[in-house]
């Protein structure tokens, strides 16, 4: 796969790179199933327009391919924005402001156009307090609620939405805290991120979005917490933090900051404890994308410091990552609801989870979660 990805990413860079003359049919077959995977395929579409790919030798089906991409995007993005048009004008007039982070807050802010920010849903954090107002707003919109809203251990929920013209979801990531992790979402509040927000007038005139440089420190966090928690692109799960999707966020959002934001960069960083997977962040992205990184950036993140929590976390096994969040949750009661949601979700979950299961089968249901749990952490790259 290491020849196809340096194809992405010189493509990426535009750099027009010709197609390998090795590359027959089951190259192509890869290289498809690899730029899906990357979420890069509306960019490369975007890349080949400009550039005409197609006079390089690359072969049609890629082109064609890329094309349906994009424009299949393209037409989800426009029910997709005049839905959150809907969800933010609802909200606000009830007196909650979201602020979105993340794909779609990215995709009206810093790429050309946001169809090409290929994404499955939209993440927005809201005041914890607001949480039962906001479910009952979405509700009353023709959302349903996916999943249950654990207090402690988790720190979202979601809301889909199906289109009944195109049978297309539309999926809301609500946020309370900003992460599952407690010790995480204890760096950034939301109380933080409003106090920084500008204004995305290209999606509409009641979003907000995390400002620049706390949105790359995210971008490099998410990154990071992707390389234990699992995800999933087209209902395939994974491991790890090397889509290229995500370094090309993290390539635009550090190319638009000035020289001052990028010491703000460095200061937020070095104040959440964060800086080794800043640094980890921008250089995995220069490696690929040639992200023109200056060394007083790069020095900064790296010179050496007290140990760094946020970046212990980060980088710590399973084991390490469980008992700093136990350590996170403030108080005797937070931290028995931490053990308690761990080890014993609510029932509804595993019902959810288990709809084929007999409801009398709930203690085994446990049982088969905690083992199923353990097999995972066995394979878990970073354990």
């Amino acid at each position: 796969m290491q020849e196809i990805d340096e194809l992405l990413c010189a493509s990426l860079r535009g750099e027009n790179p010709p197609w390998p003359e090795h590359g027959n049919d089951e190259f192509v077959d890869r290289f498809l199933e690899q730029s899906a995977y990357h979420g890069v395929q509306a960019l490369l579409h975007h890349y080949i327009v400009d550039r005409e790919r197609v006079d390089l030798g690359w072969p049609g089906v890629v082109v064609a391919t890329c094309r349906q991409q994009a424009t299949a995007q393209a037409l989800w993005e426009m029910r997709h924005q005049d839905l959150l048009n809907q969800v933010l004008e609802r909200l606000v007039a009830i007196g909650i402001h979201p602020i979105l982070f993340k794909g779609t807050a990215l995709a009206y802010d810093v790429y050309p156009a946001p169809f090409l920010r290929t994404r499955g849903d939209t993440d927005l954090i809201v005041p914890s307090g607001t949480r039962d107002r906001v479910a009952e707003a979405l509700e009353a919109l023709g959302f349903r609620e996916l999943g249950t809203r654990a207090d402690v251990i988790t720190g979202q929920t979601s809301f889909s939405w199906t289109d009944p013209a195109s049978n297309q979801e539309h999926t809301l990531d609500v946020h309370w805290r900003l992460a599952n992790s407690i010790l995480l979402s204890n760096l950034f509040s939301y109380e933080e991120l409003r106090s920084e927000a500008r204004p995305l007038p290209n999606l509409s005139a009641n979003a907000l979005a995390a400002d620049p440089v706390h949105a790359l420190v995210l971008a490099c966090m998410h990154r990071a917490v992707h390389k234990h928690a699992l995800y999933y692109v087209d209902g395939v799960e994974y491991y790890g933090g090397d889509r290229l999707i995500w370094f090309y966020d993290i390539q635009l959002l550090f190319s638009m900051l000035s020289p001052s934001q990028r010491n703000e960069f460095v200061e937020l960083a070095e104040r959440k404890g964060l800086r080794a997977t800043c640094l980890d962040g921008i250089e995995a992205t220069r490696a690929r994308l040639h992200t023109a990184i200056p060394e007083a950036v790069s020095g900064a993140l790296s010179r050496p410091g007290p140990r760094e929590a946020g970046s212990g976390y980060l980088s710590g096994s399973r084991v390490n990552r469980i008992w700093m969040d136990f350590q996170a949750a403030r108080g005797v009661r937070n931290k028995s609801r931490f053990l308690a949601e761990l080890l014993f979700p609510p029932a509804i979950h595993m019902r959810q989870k288990y709809r084929q299961a007999n409801s009398t089968w709930l203690p085994w249901l446990y049982l088969r979660r905690a083992m199923t749990g353990f097999l995972k952490y066995l394979q878990t790259p970073n354990r």
